[in-house]
């Protein structure tokens, strides 16, 4: 499945493949909506498949996002078909508890 962001009152879902084929952009994306938002969340939850430059890329978000007085929640801890790679690479703490 290709890669699609879906939004919908403020909750971003990111559904199918995310690699480092399409990581740069995500950032573009990412980016483009922080500069008019303080406060996003985004679902992983849906994402198929996942790589560790992908897990390191929503790190960074997270990491910057915070950097620059902006949240970015990220929600997907129930999502198996991540929770590997999310691990390997530590970077399983950026993920929230809760749900939206």
């Amino acid at each position: 499945m290709a890669l699609e962001i879906k939004e919908n009152r403020g909750l971003f879902e990111i559904l199918g493949r995310v690699t480092s084929q399409n990581t740069n952009a995500l950032k573009i994306y990412f980016d483009t909506i922080l500069e008019s938002t303080e406060i996003i969340v985004i679902s992983i939850e849906n994402i198929t498949e996942m790589d560790s430059s992908a897990a390191l890329f929503f790190e960074q978000l997270y990491k910057d996002a915070g950097k620059n007085n902006k949240v970015v929640s990220i929600v997907g801890k129930q999502n198996n078909a991540i929770a590997k790679v999310m691990e390997i690479t530590n970077t399983d703490y950026i993920l929230s508890s809760d749900r939206t």
